[in-house]
């Protein structure tokens, strides 16, 4: 059975970045697969191989320590894997992130919990098949394998998508102007939502490559690149960033009406996400409003609609407490003053 990675693993992933890294990275182990997932995509580049990264908790055992022993230390994973994959491995058991621990290394543990904050690793064991790039090709539905044979078969389930994915990288290299714009979307549109991330620099090319909104696709990786900047700000523990992230595409010519709408309602969701405070529940209201009055009758706005309610419950709550607070605090001040 899977073991999830610990909850504090993942709230503190999802504030970790790596501004810089002290001493001298742990490149790979004793059995040649890459430990640092930058390293290793470095490495695919150069060779113009695909990354295979696995996610392991060894501590839980199971299918972990199996997956491992049985297949990523075995004698001929190299000859029969190394040919087509770079690897590698990035584990999180528990004894590595205490600072009590021989092994600590701040610096790799951050990078590690950013690998799996942006590859979405909830459970271990996770095996991902990746682009030299880092894009995900698949996620790959582990069964357990005792050998590096058995490891080959689970693979060569998804070569139809690997072939696929090389096929539309191909076609991106070579297509020019708004056909390529048209390409990357398709890439985009292939990619499930969590491992979009990867995919920033191609939206990026898109809005550099259609400045006249001549494919109608700029306005939709604007929003694209608005996500993954907000996500930065998370991970550069800068969140009260992030919802300018999605404000800041609003001033674009080539949003539609719906866009427009979603870039509203993302900034309220993550205004909400912050401290609760009068200020942040008016800011709330104001978003929602803002999103609910470009199109009173899309699904979009009678959603907004419900959230309204409840904020201007809470924020008319808040406005009770804080008058309250202060009169207190006046009568207080009034009574010292007094005597």
């Amino acid at each position: 059975m899977k073991k999830k990675i610990l909850k504090i693993f993942a709230a503190c992933a999802f504030a970790a970045v790596v501004f810089s890294s002290c001493g001298k990275k742990i490149v790979k182990d004793d059995y040649g697969i890459y430990t640092d997932l930058e390293s290793a995509l470095k490495a695919s580049k150069k060779s113009g191989k695909k990354l295979l990264l696995f996610f392991t908790k060894l501590e839980d055992g199971g299918l972990n320590e199996s997956l491992v022993n049985g297949v990523l230390h075995a004698d001929d994973y190299g000859e029969k894997i190394g040919a087509e994959f770079e690897t590698c491995q990035i584990d999180y058991s528990r004894e590595r992130f205490s600072k009590k621990s021989e092994n600590f290394d701040e610096a790799r543990n951050e990078r590690d919990m950013r690998a799996a904050v942006i590859y979405g690793a909830e459970s271990t064991p996770a095996v991902l098949i990746l682009t030299k790039q880092g894009y995900v090709i698949s996620n790959v539905s582990y069964l357990p394998a005792k050998n590096v044979k058995e490891f080959s078969e689970i693979i060569e389930v998804d070569r139809k998508n690997i072939e696929a994915m090389e096929n539309l990288l191909s076609e991106i290299d070579q297509a020019k102007g708004v056909d390529k714009v048209k390409k990357i979307d398709e890439l985009y549109e292939g990619t499930r939502a969590n491992y979009r991330y990867q995919l920033r620099a191609l939206s990026d090319e898109v809005i550099k490559l259609d400045k006249k909104n001549q494919s109608g696709l700029v306005g939709k990786h604007l929003l694209a690149r608005a996500s993954t900047k907000a996500m930065d700000c998370y991970l550069r523990r800068e969140p009260e960033k992030a919802v300018e992230c999605y404000l800041e595409p609003l001033q674009s010519k080539f949003l539609s009406v719906e866009e427009k709408q979603r870039s509203y309602f993302a900034a309220a969701y993550i205004t909400g996400n912050n401290s609760p405070s009068v200020e942040n529940s008016e800011k709330i209201i104001g978003y929602l409003n803002a999103a609910k009055d470009l199109d009173p009758n899309s699904p979009l706005a009678e959603r907004c609609r419900l959230l309204l309610d409840r904020q201007e419950k809470i924020l008319a709550d808040q406005k009770q407490t804080a008058a309250k607070k202060a009169a207190e605090e006046s009568g207080a001040f009034d009574e010292g003053d007094a005597q």
